[in-house]
């Protein structure tokens, strides 16, 4: 189903849509959550730490575009959405605008899953208000004449994160009684990022399949911190040069 997905959005793009033109892209404004925003998780610092190198001004230095980066740690689509409406009313100047959303809307709050195992628990998001939120953000941008990007989730490793979130004393056994699986915790995400993608074929929007990039490779592991969701160093690099690769500096409008 992802791959079908994929595969029609690509045949969209290589067609350029329905009476698409491209633009030249100088400015590009990112919304997005910790990945975009260049956040690693410190085995030896026990905490979350931005990586050493800014990769957007390496990129923008490289593709000649002027990136303003206004990704947030934790960030949910419905906390971007209020963002990127307060960079409206002071007058968003940029020709396009990269939104990254998911990673933490797929995400439950894992204290109260540890204390009821036997109770329905919701994610931060819900799935149809996540679809619905991101087609009015790509709307408003387009009423505004700017170019919306989309980009898929990198993928995350269950059993990793499953110890990461029970590190400082929930009940292992009570989160996998309530998920039945513990591969239900990426299966979960791969929902978020696919319903990217549908949205991207849905509304005719330029996608960014960053997934991809990261399972085709073999190595993929070594991709990901050891929290399991954060993209390591060498998945941030991956990811720019995705984006390097990516036509940013022309897409269509």
């Amino acid at each position: 189903m992802v791959l079908s997905i994929v595969t029609l959005y690509s045949l969209l793009v290589v067609l350029g849509g329905t009476g698409s033109m491209n633009r030249v892209m100088q400015k590009i404004r990112i919304f997005g959550d910790s990945i975009l925003k260049g956040v690693v998780y410190s085995e030896k610092e026990n905490r979350y730490v931005p990586i050493e190198q800014n990769g957007f001004e390496q990129l923008g230095t490289t593709l000649g575009i002027q990136f303003q980066n206004s990704a947030m740690f934790g960030c949910t689509i419905t906390k971007g959405m209020q963002l990127l409406q307060k960079a409206i009313g002071k007058g968003l100047d940029c020709d396009s605008v990269l939104l990254e959303y998911g990673g933490n809307d797929c995400d439950f709050l894992w204290d109260e899953v540890s204390a009821q195992p036997d109770s329905e628990h919701q994610p931060k998001t819900p799935l149809i208000t996540f679809g619905q939120t991101l087609k009015a953000m790509i709307a408003q941008l387009r009423a505004l004449a700017i170019v919306p990007i989309l980009m898929t989730l990198p993928p995350i490793n269950s059993d990793r994160y499953l110890d990461h979130i029970c590190r400082g004393g929930l009940d292992r056994k009570r989160i996998l009684h309530w998920l039945g699986d513990v591969d239900n915790i990426e299966r979960y995400q791969e929902l978020y990022s696919l319903r990217v993608a549908t949205v991207a074929l849905e509304t005719q929007t330029q996608l960014i399949d960053i997934r991809s990039g990261f399972l085709i490779k073999r190595e993929c592991s070594s991709l990901l911190c050891t929290d399991g969701i954060h993209p390591s160093e060498a998945g941030h690099e991956l990811i720019m040069d995705m984006l390097r690769d990516f036509p940013l500096g022309k897409v269509s409008a």
